[in-house]
């Protein structure tokens, strides 16, 4: 059984207020909800995966908050046998941290417990909250969500009082409900399931329900049949926020189209926004954001309309953020984009932002989309104190206002709009995983934002970007993060890394220099070989062997400027394939040709592939080109459509630096429709990707 734990991580101090860190240890963690207090300091919380687990996939929920320089404070994890994750996060007046989420761990630690016993969904298990003190120990710790089936907290606002706001999902039949309030019926055990958004006030020590609601729907928009009578009915509340009179806004998804939708809301399927006033006793409002009808197909609308986040104004209006692939989202006349962004180029229609702003009685006061030709999505909403909006996401190409940090590579976003809605004031585009998840503002207008792989950052938009970096990748594929391993080939992102103009190496008596450009990277103050470096972007290679399961710090010198260190974990493998900008893996044909879609490998020839982050391999890798072949894991196994063969060739890459790998292998005769799925297993690890074969 495992406990509380709260550790202690220093981490180093930034050359100015904005910083960027990892929050990783040894266990890779993936974020879910940022806060921020008055004083500036940032908390997160999400799920912290544990290596040593079995397949289950694990997970306890982390807690971490930051001071307004990027320094660690604490971390605190807690969880039982199952997986437990963190959804939500708010502090209270006293600079208590509020966590919910949901658990399957019939074990999981309680204190002061509201409910003592998991929900009989399990393994969809229960919600819970705890509560920890400023410093990081635990003052409070329960289920929530009743006996009588599953239910997860995805949503926590705090009012002056210390009174909790709560939202989330439940087919708990013995959920409460208030007089006055939705109190749809719900069913876990049913022919067809039933599940409904809740909205729960609790008392400030979490002992006593002041009012909770239960909004259901049970019609599909669909044209009948079995497989529409047995679909489950969904509905789920995703987001909460409150305004200064103690009135509560949701944001929420359903696959229903009857919600008790109040006079002057619209009808629609999809998302929907909902607001209790601050006495208890009233549903304010209930309206679908998207349209009454969406193009249909047999199972539903082909298109969909997906809230992600909400936030709420001094005056009472409600902010809505999430991502669209319907062209009749009602984005409002004026508004900055009016139509879904769309390219022949990509197929199916790809999805925009939306953010989405409704009165104090829910009337849409502006709408609108934000995105370019790819997909591109919001996660998180909060409003400054002129009223603008800000959004964090991710992003696909031709997003607005932006340039690309990787060629043909999804990224992040942040984006200011105005109050109005007519406006893009500010979008700065990120690397893939270094700051979409989540956006807060403290009062003094500084942005602190997260990553989902455990990356933290803040800025100040007033202020020039300070030179930092904002996180590593592996070469080859991947998203970013803190994490390296022997051998591999990196890719550091970040600003004010290099020179203006890009330099490649060229290795110098076979070895690849540890300076160009007047840059160095120094992993744990020793220099390491470099492959090209840039302001924004900085190719280097881990050497191997090194110790593995430990922390290392990366630091990068400009010019004798010394940029901050940077935290990273040493991983034992994080190989990845090179990949081309479709996603297929980068293969050349035996007769020496690229492969593609139109120049496939006929089977039972061999096709060569290549990639990087292999661990402590055979041999050493120290910046050398690999001058002869040595096949050294000819033991590792490929996979061809699921099915595993021996490699022809797995080692060195002659002409290459040494951290980069070579497959050799031969697709079989028998194989599906092209392109045949290829799946690398090396040391346990499966890399996905895909070559096209033909018969």
């Amino acid at each position: 059984m495992r406990v509380f734990i709260a550790v202690t991580i220093l981490a180093s101090t930034g050359y100015s207020a904005d910083f960027t860190t990892y929050i990783g240890d040894q266990n890779p963690y993936n974020v879910a909800a940022i806060a921020t207090d008055s004083a500036g300091n940032t908390y997160v919380t999400g799920s912290r995966f544990i290596e040593s687990a079995p397949a289950t996939s694990e997970t306890d929920v982390f807690v971490t908050k930051l001071d307004p320089t990027g320094n660690i404070l604490f971390t605190t994890t807690f969880g039982g046998k199952g997986s437990d994750m963190g959804t939500a996060i708010a502090i209270d007046p006293a600079g208590n941290i509020w966590v919910g989420g949901s658990t399957s761990s019939e074990n999981f630690p309680l204190h002061d417990a509201f409910q003592t016993e998991l929900g009989s969904g399990f393994p969809e298990g229960s919600g819970f909250l705890v509560e920890l003190a400023p410093a990081g120990t635990v003052i409070y710790s329960s289920y929530f969500g009743g006996l009588m089936g599953g239910s997860s907290v995805n949503g926590i606002a705090i009012d002056q009082s210390g009174n909790l706001y709560l939202t989330g999902t439940t087919d708990a039949s013995d959920f409460p409900t208030s007089p006055g309030l939705p109190s749809g019926m719900v069913a876990s055990d049913a022919l067809t399931p039933v599940s409904g958004a809740f909205i729960t006030k609790l008392d400030a020590a979490g002992q006593h329900v002041i009012y909770s609601a239960l909004i259901v729907g049970t019609a599909l928009d669909c044209y009948g049949g079995s497989s529409c009578f047995l679909s489950a009915r969904n509905t789920s509340g995703i987001a909460i926020a409150l305004d200064p009179a103690g009135d509560a806004f949701i944001a929420g998804n359903t696959n229903t189209t009857d919600l008790p939708v109040t006079k002057g809301g619209a009808a629609g399927y999809g998302a929907f926004a909902a607001k209790i006033n601050a006495a208890g006793n009233q549903l304010t409002y209930l309206t679908y954001l998207g349209p009454s009808s969406g193009l249909l197909e047999p199972e539903g609308p082909s298109q969909e309309i997906t809230a992600t986040a909400i936030s709420a104004d001094a005056a009472g209006n409600a902010y809505l953020a999430g991502t669209t692939d319907d062209p009749l989202f009602p984005a409002t006349p004026g508004a900055y984009q009016t139509t879904l962004n769309t390219s022949p180029a990509f197929e199916p229609t790809p999805s925009d932002a939306f953010a989405i702003k409704l009165s104090p009685s829910g009337a849409t006061i502006w709408a609108t989309y934000l995105g370019g030709p790819g997909n591109d999505a919001a996660n998180s909403i909060s409003v400054d104190t002129s009223g603008n909006v800000w959004l964090a996401g991710t992003n696909g190409a031709g997003f607005p206002g932006t340039s690309r940090w990787v060629n043909g590579m999804a990224g992040d976003f942040v984006a200011e709009m105005s109050a109005d809605g007519s406006a893009l004031l500010y979008s700065q585009e990120f690397p893939g995983g270094a700051v979409g998840q989540g956006v807060a503002i403290d009062q003094n207008g500084v942005l602190h934002l997260a990553g989902n792989n455990g990356l933290i950052s803040s800025i100040t938009p007033s202020l020039p970007f300070a030179s930092r970096m904002l996180g590593i990748m592996n070469a080859a594929a991947g998203q970013l993060s803190g994490r390296v391993a022997p051998g591999e080939v990196i890719s550091i992102f970040g600003f004010g890394l290099g020179p203006a103009n890009p330099m490649s190496a060229t290795p110098e008596n076979g070895f690849f220099p540890t300076s160009l450009g007047g840059v160095q990277v120094l992993l744990n103050g020793v220099a390491i070989p470099l492959l090209y470096v840039s302001a924004s972007q900085i190719n280097a290679e881990i050497p191997a062997p090194m110790n593995v399961m430990e922390s290392a710090t990366i630091q990068v010198i400009d010019n004798s400027a010394m940029l901050p260190e940077f935290h990273v974990e040493v991983d034992a493998t994080i190989f990845a394939m090179f990949l081309n900008p479709d996603g297929s893996v980068a293969a050349i044909n035996q007769d020496g040709t690229l492969n593609s879609s139109s120049n496939p490998a006929s089977a039972g020839t061999i096709v060569s592939v290549w990639g990087t982050g292999f661990g402590n391999g055979d041999p050493a890798a120290d910046g050398a080109v690999a001058a002869v072949a040595n096949n050294w894991c000819s033991y590792c196994q490929i996979f061809v459509d699921g099915d595993g063969q021996s490699v022809q060739y797995a080692g060195a890459a002659p002409g290459l630096i040494d951290g980069v790998m070579q497959i050799n292998f031969t697709p079989p005769t028998q194989f599906g429709v092209p392109p045949s799925q290829i799946v690398l297993d090396f040391a346990g690890l499966g890399v996905n990707g895909f070559i096209w074969v033909s018969p």
